[in-house]
């Protein structure tokens, strides 16, 4: 197989993105109905009447360290860039207590001796998405996946916690409820198989999806390592005119194998992006703080193909409109950006390997670091130990501060969205995480529960 026939081989992956889109639309219903016979469950709001807007911060020291103790008085509060009076005040913790054993650690209390029961109304849960990008997953990657997923089911997951599985590619399916029911979940992530192993070129020497961008933006060297490698020679001297016709005619073949390349993995980004996208419009609805993780090896953004950076921004768009946080993970672990050892590779004599390789860390966690940035999560990177990233990650964010106030009623219509910023006084040492972006502000408001 050439790299002119990856787009037929990625046929069946784009045939089955409508299936990760429409695994969202019972995420609605769920929230709606509850299992007969049972309850309905708490949404994690607070016991305030309807009129107050209520978000939810986290303030972190600079070794990354929830802060605990903080007290109203200490926030100051900006919508729009005025200062908001702050009516209801609260600390929520939502972990399980596996993450009650870490927090004690963290703050050096004793861990309790003893597990006690959890309440609905003490203990809201916590509503998690997690989103795996299979379509740029390396097999190696889905398998780490899989099993950092599993550690963290069978140890973080509580009682109250609603928790999903989706993946890009719908191979997950589209019934899918949310549970806390950890055989349940268990069993879904056991269907999550390899599916693609992406944009890959089997020509000589190979081509991978940053070196096709920077010779779409005219690298000189990337360009003349190609040129040179097909053309038969890395010498920097031959004889005069035959060696400008073979080079000349090598960088055509060169350009037309990363235009092929580009076009491929900008398409495959594109849905991905897409997919992402429609989860989060469809769990608008859902009641209360959530999360998503988003596991994927990185992709890059094909700048001068197609307009994957407008579909990013509409992603953070849909994001901050839906008050989720978006939590990236290069699945990956550590990676230095060379070539391994089975890879057939012609001498690289200029360093354009060396450099391409570099920018090809670089370019693949470019779009995942975006992502987590924008929509007040993080991006976890460089580490081999997923299962630890996620479940101490996890932990840290299941504390948090829901601060409320009062708000024109014009500013409740949909439509009108509006920019929140919160601050501690007098702590710049302290970093303070909020929903980022434009925010509807009507689904914000806060009901009384019952």
């Amino acid at each position: 197989m050439t790299f002119m026939e990856v787009p037929k081989r990625m046929h069946r992956t784009f045939a089955v993105v409508f299936g990760s889109l429409m695994a969202a639309m019972i995420l609605h219903a769920q929230a709606q109905k509850p299992p007969a016979g049972q309850n309905p469950p708490q949404t994690g709001t607070i016991r305030v009447s309807v009129g107050l807007v209520q978000t939810d911060v986290m303030v972190f020291d600079k070794q990354g360290h929830f802060i605990p103790s903080l007290k109203m008085d200490q926030f100051e509060l900006r919508v729009d860039g005025k200062v908001q009076p702050i009516e209801f005040f609260e600390m929520v913790s939502a972990g399980s207590r596996h993450d009650e054993e870490i927090w004690a650690k963290a703050d050096n209390k004793p861990v309790p001796a003893t597990e006690q029961p959890i309440t609905k109304s003490a203990n809201p849960g916590r509503t998690l998405l997690f989103f795996v990008d299979d379509w740029h997953l390396s097999a190696d990657s889905v398998m780490r996946s899989r099993i950092a997923l599993s550690n963290l089911i069978n140890t973080s997951v509580g009682p109250n916690d609603k928790v999903g599985i989706f993946a890009a590619s719908g191979q997950l399916g589209s019934a899918q409820t949310l549970t806390s029911d950890k055989p349940a979940l268990l069993s879904i992530l056991e269907k999550f198989n390899f599916v693609s192993a992406g944009v890959e070129d089997l020509e000589y020497p190979p081509m991978n999806e940053t070196q096709a961008a920077m010779i779409e933006q005219n690298d000189p060297d990337v360009i003349l390592y190609f040129a040179r490698a097909i053309a038969g020679t890395n010498r920097d001297i031959l004889a005069g005119a035959l060696m400008n016709e073979n080079t000349e005619k090598a960088k055509e073949v060169v350009r037309k194998r990363a235009a092929a390349l580009a076009a491929t993995s900008a398409g495959i980004a594109e849905r991905f992006l897409s997919s992402l996208r429609s989860l989060l419009r469809s769990a608008e609805d859902l009641p209360g703080r959530k999360i998503v993780f988003l596991l994927s090896d990185g992709f890059v953004l094909q700048t001068q193909r197609s307009d994957v950076v407008s579909r990013l921004g509409e992603v953070t768009t849909a994001a901050a409109r839906a008050g989720i946080l978006i939590y990236t993970l290069d699945a990956r672990g550590l990676v230095v950006g060379l070539p391994d050892a089975k890879t057939k590779m012609a001498p690289d004599t200029t360093g354009a390997l060396a450099h391409s390789g570099y920018n090809e860390v670089l370019s693949k966690q470019d779009a995942l670091n975006a992502l987590a940035a924008d929509t007040g999560g993080r991006f976890l990177k460089n580490t081999n130990a997923l299962d630890t990233a996620l479940i101490t990650t996890l932990s840290e964010i299941s504390r948090y501060y829901l601060l409320a106030w009062s708000i024109d009623p014009e500013k409740l219509k949909p439509g009108k969205y509006s920019t929140i910023k919160a601050s501690i006084k007098g702590r710049s040492d302290l970093s303070v995480r909020v929903r980022q972006g434009s925010l509807d502000l009507s689904q914000l408001v806060s009901r009384e529960k019952k």
